[in-house]
């Protein structure tokens, strides 16, 4: 049985979510950029404080539910044509009823 204990990875929680530099990805994807651009702007200071503000309101936003929660109710009140790249194959968020 000589490396079979590195086969599988089990999280310690079943809602254990895949985080970069300590945070979700999809705050990453919030405070990263604003960071990016501050550095080489040299405007980190105002940056930042915006970054702090965005990935508080996010935090905010969830309040204990997962990172797809904010992807689902994005797709339902933001419109539409933001997530045409995102959401290829499934139809609009305005076509709330479907046929069968």
């Amino acid at each position: 049985m000589a490396g079979e204990e590195d086969k599988y990875y089990f999280p310690e929680t079943l809602n254990q979510q895949t985080r970069v530099l300590g945070l979700p990805v999809d705050e990453l994807i919030i405070v990263a950029p604003l960071a990016i651009l501050g550095v080489m702007y040299n405007m980190s200071t105002v940056l930042s404080i915006i970054a702090g503000l965005l990935w508080w309101l996010i935090r905010y936003l969830k309040k204990g539910q997962g990172s797809y929660w904010l992807l689902n109710f994005c797709y339902w009140h933001l419109p539409s044509l933001i997530f045409r790249v995102t959401f290829r194959r499934i139809p609009d968020s305005s076509f709330r009823h479907w046929r069968a």
